[in-house]
């Protein structure tokens, strides 16, 4: 949908869940570092202390499994639609990864091909997500009910947990940095956290497959 030179990118349901999910990944991230690392243990004052940033820990696991699905039960077009569009993957998207979407220029040259709503780099890290978060889920029930399962597999589950951890971690910080700080690419962040309208403009340069089609839709609707 246009309006007045902005496109509705991300719908309200969407943003929520973002807006949810960063909240849930920090809390697990902190508590995290904190439990694992004891080069991070000062984390663990933000949730009282170590024990407590244990307890929290998996709290806020079990919420980082149920809140996305809760979000794709209520809004299973919009994750239908998500899954499709990260599923696409066409020349132009590992053209786009070659080059790493011209991010590293002058080391590596290269004009960034067109991209659809998300670009190659967006696509590839929904999926890391995915599957990474699969993994941390159950790793992380099988330390939680340790009781119950083989110790062998108790001990692999905390290393494939912590690593998997970091990881998404560092996947993350750099989504955010190119998302939020990079001068070619910020004002994503204001538009999934804030209204979730992004400019025309921005998005015929970014994301002009997209554009595109939002733009044929529009004139269809006016008809």
């Amino acid at each position: 949908m246009m309006k007045e030179k902005m496109i509705l990118k991300h719908e309200k349901s969407t943003r929520i869940f973002h807006w949810v999910n960063l909240v849930i990944f920090l809390a697990l991230l902190f508590s995290g570092l904190a439990i694992f690392n004891p080069n991070f243990r000062f984390f663990a004052f933000l949730f009282g202390d170590l024990r407590g940033a244990a307890e929290l820990h998996k709290y806020f696991g079990i919420a980082y499994l149920v809140v996305p699905f809760i979000y794709i039960v209520t809004h299973f077009k919009l994750f239908k639609k998500f899954i499709a569009r990260i599923a696409d993957f066409d020349e132009d998207d590992h053209k786009w990864l070659k080059i790493s979407g011209g991010y590293m220029a002058p080391l590596i040259k290269g004009e960034p091909p067109e991209q659809g709503k998300f670009n190659a780099g967006q696509k590839s890290l929904g999926w890391i997500i995915i599957v990474v978060s699969c993994i941390l889920g159950i790793t992380g029930l099988i330390m939680m009910f340790y009781t119950q399962v083989p110790p062998v597999l108790v001990r692999y589950s905390y290393l494939i947990h912590a690593a998997s951890g970091l990881f998404i971690g560092c996947g993350i910080l750099v989504h955010f940095y190119l998302a939020a700080i990079h001068p070619k690419s910020s004002k994503e962040c204001k538009t999934m956290m804030g209204n979730g309208y992004i400019e025309a403009e921005f998005a015929k340069h970014h994301n002009a497959k997209w554009y595109r089609e939002v733009a044929k839709e529009d004139k269809s609707s006016e008809k």
